[in-house]
């Protein structure tokens, strides 16, 4: 189910309602442009409520399926990128000091807020600033197994070999 681009965090949270859905590739523009390619739509499960302090609050997941560039061999790996959603929605800036530590602030000035939007900047955080295939399936793997051996070599050939002789 296609979720919308538009919504009311705080009457939703009055409602106790919980989206789940995805996003479109095609509205993921900043995703987009940071990987290779999205491979598929984001999935996202979001539940509104009210926290203790009756303040609004979203807690959820989104993830999603994305190809980068392997740091190793240069090709493509693909990566699903999960983000763990907890906002808590507030007006203004002056507001953000009295969010509970455990949320992040959602600023909705007017009635409605761009749900794509906080959406993709919770996605895009949980990015991987260095991107690799696992250890046996990248083609960059000779590069280590070439300096497992020389380090094998180096400590055969190491200057303190001759005080083990001493010692017997």
């Amino acid at each position: 189910m296609s979720l919308p681009a538009q919504i009311d965090p705080r009457k939703l949270a009055l409602q106790g309602i919980i989206l789940e859905g995805e996003i479109a590739v095609s509205d993921l523009s900043r995703l987009g442009t940071s990987v290779s390619a999205v491979s598929d739509a984001l999935k996202l499960s979001l539940q509104f409520a009210m926290d203790e302090s009756r303040q609004p609050i979203a807690t959820g997941e989104a993830s999603v399926f994305v190809d980068v560039i392997c740091q190793r061999c240069l090709d493509r790996v693909n990566v699903e990128l999960k983000a763990e959603i907890a906002l808590q929605v507030v007006w203004s800036e002056d507001q953000i000091a009295n969010v509970a530590p455990n949320y992040e602030p959602w600023i909705v000035v007017d009635k409605l807020a761009d749900l794509y939007a906080v959406v993709e900047d919770e996605v895009l955080l949980v990015l991987p600033i260095v991107n690799y295939h696992r250890v046996r399936d990248c083609t960059g793997d000779a590069f280590f197994e070439e300096a497992d051996t020389k380090c094998e070599e180096a400590v055969i050939d190491s200057p303190f070999s001759v005080l083990k002789q001493l010692k017997h």
